[in-house]
């Protein structure tokens, strides 16, 4: 498991840190021999993948899909279950020929973001757009194909979580009108160092390296440092953060999902 800092911090990605690491979720992964899934570039710019089947396991952890846990989230499909993240919304493909003078819909080309498209084995279109401090999800029950320069409207008949899916839309909007700067913070966990830190030592620890190892890591990332005021037990501290990465990749891990 890689051992430097991912560049997605967001609550979902930070999720899927923990999520990657978990060692019930690698047996998982490398057990499927079939995993479904097929990747179709529908323009040099734009792909889809496709599943062929369902995945009531990787459902169990949460996601739609099982995704690659070797790879960051911003280098593999990794969706969420809507079942457990709230912020998931429905959209609909709106036709320029319909749109009125006073409608502004949302392009999907003009929202910032990677984005990843995934059409599931129910037939319901998934997108995903990702930044460095913010991920969203979106998703349709009625379409196959999403062209990036289509408009899109949110279906909002669904007053389950709707404060987070009103405030989704917002953050959407704001993002693509600029009104919202492209690297704000919208969805980074308050400890995101803490984060960092203890994802760090347990990493360390798990290819074999030693407390003293996990210490010199923590002060070359300054995550430790002396303090000629204070004593500093840094082998507690380099012991409580592997106990702590523990603690959150083998507990309920999905909690900072919705924070």
């Amino acid at each position: 498991m890689s051992q430097t800092t991912t560049p997605w911090i967001s609550n979902s990605a930070v999720t899927w840190e923990q999520l990657r690491r978990k060692p019930e979720y690698i047996s998982y992964y490398k057990s499927l021999k079939n995993k479904g899934l097929t990747l179709k570039y529908i323009t040099q710019t734009q792909s889809l993948m496709m599943a062929s089947r369902h995945f009531p396991t990787a459902h169990k952890f949460g996601l739609l899909a099982p995704a690659d846990p070797n790879a960051y989230a911003g280098e593999t499909h990794v969706f969420w279950h809507p079942d457990i993240f709230e912020a998931v919304v429905r959209f609909h493909i709106i036709d320029p020929i319909a749109i009125g003078r006073t409608q502004k819909p949302l392009q999907l080309s003009k929202v910032p973001g990677e984005k990843i498209h995934f059409l599931d084995a129910r037939g319901t279109y998934h997108i995903r757009i990702l930044g460095k401090g913010f991920w969203f999800q979106m998703q349709c029950d009625d379409t196959e194909h999403v062209d990036e320069n289509d408009y899109i409207g949110f279906d909002m008949n669904h007053l389950i979580n709707l404060a987070k899916k009103l405030k989704t839309l917002k953050e959407m909007r704001g993002l693509s009108d600029g009104s919202i700067e492209l690297n704000s913070p919208l969805h980074v966990p308050a400890r995101l160092e803490n984060h960092h830190k203890t994802m760090l030592a347990y990493d360390i620890r798990e290819r074999g390296g030693s407390i003293l190892d996990v210490i010199k890591a923590l002060k070359d990332a300054k995550y430790l440092s002396e303090d000629p005021d204070k004593y500093i037990d840094f082998t507690n501290a380099a012991q409580n953060a592997y106990r702590a990465a523990k603690a959150h990749i083998n507990g309920d891990y999905v909690k900072m999902l919705n924070k």
